[in-house]
């Protein structure tokens, strides 16, 4: 089963490439042209987006070279300790909506320091992968996109996110 599998995997991204070329050839289509027009765009598309993630980079610097997130997780601790949240796992918790590479420079400092088999490695792993990145997520995608109402994104953003987390620490309670 195994070498079945690595057959499959190891073939799969030309095969479908030649797939997608035989039938742009079958549909007489200037392939080509398509791949550098969509190259063009997708070009396009990553400069578009590249001042909102350059933002985004340079408010997380700022958060934690001044010194405001040591200072914003000082101010929650207090709240998590009511609600049974380990502190190791504070700083993933304020900056996984910001950052998910950030995150998970976190999350693998807490698996070096916890162990990825203890509560707080399993919570952070859970946290990382099921969480999402709400601020990243809000200012690329409505910056790109020129949207000016956001509506109810971010309240239901947050609210998903404290589920997540939520969840995440039950979950990985009863295992």
């Amino acid at each position: 089963m195994n070498t079945i599998l690595n057959i499959i995997s190891t073939g799969f991204l030309p095969i479908l490439i030649s797939t997608i070329i035989l039938y742009g050839l079958i549909k007489k289509a200037p392939i080509y042209q398509l791949f550098t027009d969509g190259a063009k765009e997708g070009l396009q598309a990553a400069c578009e987006m590249l001042p909102f993630i350059l933002s985004i980079y340079i408010g997380i610097d700022v958060l934690t070279a001044s010194g405001a997130m040591s200072a914003l997780e000082k101010l929650v601790s207090p709240l998590f300790k009511l609600l049974n949240i380990p502190t190791e796992l504070t700083p993933l918790i304020l900056l996984r909506p910001v950052s998910g590479s950030g995150s998970f420079v976190i999350t693998e400092r807490i698996m070096m320091q916890s162990g990825p088999d203890s509560f707080i490695g399993r919570s952070a792993c859970a946290m990382a992968g099921s969480c999402e990145t709400i601020f990243y997520v809000i200012a690329l995608y409505f910056g790109v996109t020129h949207v000016k109402k956001m509506r109810y994104t971010l309240l239901a953003g947050l609210i998903g996110y404290v589920v997540g987390v939520a969840a995440s620490l039950f979950f990985c309670s009863i295992i």
